[in-house]
């Protein structure tokens, strides 16, 4: 394909390009995705085979809106690993999710159901919920979090 042939094809779906964009809510590095959406496009251009189909307008808008979500889960998944630290500097998460496996050794005086409330609680569940997922009375559960308390308290001082 010719330069001024894709200057053609940029004129025609370039705002098919920032329809997408603005459909999806891209506000943050809208311009990187601008571009990765542009690349796509001539790469699409270039594989585009009438004789499979002969609408191209529909063929660009669907690959280029399953690139763009594509994109977006990518990125997703690349923030979900980091987490800003007080310095505002990014923390590899999967450094942190490495010593979570610490965390629980140190644990090793809980019993397995402290343990199981324990993990539980942080991760933002209710003592009804607990008491449901371990299918144990409220009660229990309560029973389970005062031993645990105390003995964290024995070990760390809380």
């Amino acid at each position: 394909m010719e330069n001024n042939n894709f200057n053609h094809y940029y004129m025609k779906y370039e705002k098919m390009i920032h329809y997408l964009l603005h459909r999806y809510n891209i506000k943050y590095a809208y311009d990187d995705y601008f571009q990765l959406m542009l690349i796509k496009l001539w790469e699409l251009l270039q594989t585009f085979d009438e004789l499979k189909t002969n609408a191209m307008d529909k063929y660009i808008y669907t690959k280029l809106k399953f690139y763009l979500i594509d994109c977006i889960r990518k990125y997703s998944k690349e923030m979900d690993r980091f987490i800003p630290t007080s310095d505002n500097i990014m923390l590899d998460q999967s450094y942190v999710e490495h010593y979570h496996c610490e965390l629980y050794s140190m644990l090793e005086f809980l019993s397995p159901e402290e343990l199981t409330w324990f993990n539980l609680t942080l991760q933002g569940f209710s003592t009804q919920e607990i008491a449901i997922y371990m299918d144990k009375s409220e009660s229990t559960i309560k029973y389970y979090r005062k031993n645990a308390r105390n003995k964290l308290k024995s070990h760390y001082l809380f």
